[in-house]
């Protein structure tokens, strides 16, 4: 009988970066067991299914319905292994609220199925002791859990967990191999966006993330605390002036990039349910006449279909990390702003450290200017990065499919 996988994945409703951890999870499970049968969670479902070729639950992943609880308890009870994971959902440095959510859902799945493996999760910033201590104690749960880089171990390790219940390797969305991006889809987007027939022959991606917004660390995340704020009647602005000196920063940084690149700009915004599009927007407009520009604004593109975009790029200068992930695992020479350390991570990984960028840097004079120098010297050294990355990935890959395998090895 085929092997039942129940996969929990993150926000595949409106995360483009949780999505390409999912396809490579998919493309991981299948490729170590063909006959698999794999169920995903989402709130949508036959857009999922079409996309994943998988069964999906109707179901939102945070939800918060004691029904829903129940009905994925009794799906996980169903099913050989729960795979957990994809993303940076243990941490306390956006809320806490969140990280108890899972702590008690996560616990309680694992009284009705004991075959949980935590799935290349990164373990994000985390100052409170009591939010380490949970940490440790829902990691505990799974038989198995999986991170995505050594310091994520290592944070682990350091707060209690046992050593061999810790596996580290890559994240998954390095998997797909990108297909060149077809004359159907180029035909298609050009007919959406109202662009020049050539606009993807000569094109820069920029994957932004708004930041120095909202106070860190706060009991709820910050989308539920504006609704909460909005609803009392109270101004909803967190009115920190870095955030008005980082968007001046960003809209001279594009000017750059349009300027040392001699491209055309896209812009993605990589999760449609936060303020990505709407900065996309703003900085696009910013760039004015230098090039021409557009923002992939419309959510009708499946992973493999972003991925193939992506893979035609020059260049990438990425501040969400799954922009660079996607673009690095295509082979796109990137750059990346990290806001926290996962970023920095990643590009150790892949030997790029010198082209990854503290996103405090952009507070300071000159950081357009910089970028600009650092894209010139990746775009004229593109033969020599695109090798590298090339045998870079495929460590990558390698140490994604052993993880896997020896964490179901022992299930």
């Amino acid at each position: 009988m085929a092997r039942r996988i129940l996969l929990m994945n993150s926000d595949l409703a409106a995360n483009r970066g949780d999505r390409a951890i999912a396809e490579g999870i998919v493309a991981l499970v299948r490729s170590r067991d063909p006959e698999a049968r794999i169920t995903g969670i989402s709130q949508y479902p036959e857009r999922d299914g079409r996309w994943y070729d998988i069964d999906v639950l109707d179901m939102d992943f945070q939800s918060l319905s004691p029904f829903a609880w129940l009905r994925l308890l009794r799906e996980a009870r169903r099913h050989d292994v729960v795979l957990w994971g994809g993303g940076e959902i243990l941490k306390d440095y956006t809320n806490k609220a969140a990280l108890w959510y899972w702590v008690v859902k996560m616990t309680m799945l694992s009284f009705v199925n004991r075959k949980v493996v935590g799935a290349f999760q990164g373990i994000g910033p985390t100052r409170s002791a009591s939010s380490r201590r949970l940490i440790a104690l829902v990691v505990g749960r799974c038989r198995r859990f999986i991170v995505r880089d050594d310091e994520s171990r290592d944070k682990l390790l350091g707060w209690g967990v046992d050593a061999d219940r810790v596996l580290a390797a890559s994240d998954p969305a390095v998997l797909p191999r990108p297909e060149p991006m077809s004359q159907e889809l180029r035909a298609s987007l050009v007919a959406t966006y109202g662009l020049a027939d050539d606009f993807f022959d000569d094109v820069v991606c920029i994957g932004p993330r708004d930041w120095f917004h909202y106070k860190q660390s706060g009991l709820l995340p910050f989308k539920y605390r504006q609704a909460l704020l909005r609803r009392l009647g109270r101004d909803v602005t967190v009115g920190d002036e870095r955030h008005e000196a980082y968007l001046a920063s960003l809209r001279s940084t594009v000017r750059e990039v349009a300027q040392a690149s001699g491209s055309r700009l896209l812009f993605l915004p990589m999760h449609m349910g936060e303020a990505d599009t709407a900065l996309c927007h703003d900085l696009a407009a910013a760039v004015g006449d230098l090039t021409q520009t557009c923002v992939l604004d419309q959510d009708d593109l499946g992973p493999a279909e972003l991925r193939s975009v992506i893979s035609s790029a020059r260049a990438m200068v990425g501040f969400r990390l799954h922009s660079n992930i996607i673009a690095i695992s295509s082979g796109v020479p990137s750059i990346n702003v990290y806001y926290v350390d996962k970023g920095r991570v990643f590009f150790d990984q892949v030997g790029m450290s010198r082209y990854a960028l503290p996103i405090e840097d952009a507070l300071e004079d000159g950081f357009g200017a910089r970028v600009g120098g650092l894209l010139t010297t990746l775009l004229a050294e593109s033969d020599e990065v695109r090798a590298s990355l090339e045998e870079a990935t495929a460590a990558q890959r390698a140490s994604v499919a052993a993880a896997y395998d020896e964490a179901l090895r022992v299930l």
